[in-house]
């Protein structure tokens, strides 16, 4: 039989006074809490990796950003219209 969700709640439904008659062996619980706490486990082992990829794109990013400001950059030798605006209202000022 394919289980689906469906199928599986309605043979829970139909043999639920099954369910209720038997107790669970003595170390169920904590062999499921056992089992439930490993895969956990696995799932938060990735964190530290994800936090390293982070910051190591971060720092990337900020370099690359400054070696194509300082080297790549074709205008970085021109006037920029902060410059030129700063002028004119220094050769205004001077008049």
């Amino acid at each position: 039989m394919d289980w689906t969700e469906d199928s599986i709640e309605q043979f829970i439904r139909e043999n639920k006074d099954r369910f209720d008659r038997y107790l669970p062996l003595d170390r169920h619980e904590d062999h499921f809490l056992r089992k439930l706490s490993n895969r956990f486990k696995i799932l938060i082992s990735i964190v530290p990796y994800l936090i390293r990829v982070a910051i190591v794109t971060i720092i990337v990013f900020i370099v690359s950003i400054c070696i194509w400001n300082q080297y790549i950059r074709k205008d970085r030798h021109e006037v920029t219209l902060k410059q030129k605006i700063e002028n004119i209202f220094k050769y205004d000022n001077n008049s």
